[in-house]
């Protein structure tokens, strides 16, 4: 099953998204991390879209989604994504999103509740930003190290073949690797590859996330949602001050330890998170 590349203008940017399955079954959106796109999610859209009705949404400033000029910011995501499922007639979709993608829901379910009826964060991190798990001098190392990213390459397979053992990526799947080097670059006209989402970008998104108050934000949320958090140092768990406050703050929450994966477990194990969204949404 492939998908429909559409476009929505919405909030003052040109929203592009993917869109899979057949309208007649309940709508389920799905939104990705920084640096990311909307692409990132094939591998458990084309599961899903065999249920549901999947839309796939690229954020301002990532894949095809216009990249309107000024600063970059989580509540400006999360407008986006209220103003977007208002416009698309989307109100009380189930939710999927990773790290970002999550918040974005969040922030606007904040701002219309409900908005989201029934939401999966993976791993998206509810209290201070993760930055914040880092020393002052490895918070600079990180923006540093982002804002040198390459952003062209001689070609795609030049790219894939850099990325493939970093790090970061070594744990990826492989189908869900390949889907990111092709969405998340443009081909241009001689032939290289470009990064879609800037370096620039990236970073504005991560300093200001350091800014964001999570417990001002995050109040009299309207829908249901399970946090799914990988295997790692760090990882939030139901004790948290910032766990708790969502806890009061949305009906029935949840958190769900995937016992696997880092921060980026759905692209490390697709398999295992597409299981348990399905366990959670095809309750409903």
């Amino acid at each position: 099953m492939q998908p429909v590349s559409r476009f929505v203008e919405s909030n003052g940017v040109n929203h592009h998204y993917l869109e899979w399955g057949s309208p007649e079954n309940p709508n389920l959106v799905m939104f990705h991390a920084v640096g990311m796109c909307s692409q990132i999610w094939n591998n458990t859209a084309r599961d899903l879209a065999q249920d549901y009705h999947v839309f796939s949404f690229d954020l301002r400033g990532h894949g095809d989604t216009e990249h309107p000029g000024g600063g970059f910011t989580f509540e400006q995501i999360g407008e986006d994504v209220a103003s977007v499922i208002g416009t698309m007639g989307l109100e009380g979709s189930i939710g999927v999103g990773h790290s970002a993608g999550g918040m974005s829901m969040l922030i606007a379910d904040s701002l219309a509740p409900g908005i989201i009826g029934k939401g999966v964060l993976v791993d998206t991190r509810v209290g201070e930003s993760p930055m914040m798990l880092l020393t002052p001098q490895e918070q600079e190392q990180r923006i540093e190290r982002t804002l040198q990213k390459r952003s062209i390459w001689e070609s795609r397979e030049t790219m894939y073949a850099a990325y493939r053992d970093r790090r970061v990526f070594k744990p990826w799947n492989d189908e869900v690797f390949a889907d990111y080097i092709e969405g998340a670059t443009r081909i241009l006209d001689d032939g290289r590859a470009e990064l879609k989402c800037h370096p620039q970008v990236e970073e504005h998104f991560y300093q200001n996330r350091t800014e964001l108050d999570t417990f001002k934000v995050l109040r009299g949320l309207g829908g249901e949602y399970i946090l799914l958090v990988g295997d790692y140092e760090g990882a939030q768990t139901p004790q948290d001050d910032a766990v708790q406050h969502l806890t009061r703050e949305t009906k029935g929450f949840q958190l769900k330890k995937l016992g696997a994966g880092s921060h980026f477990v759905p692209m490390e194990h697709p398999a295992l998170v597409l299981k348990e969204i399905r366990n959670y949404i095809d309750q409903s």
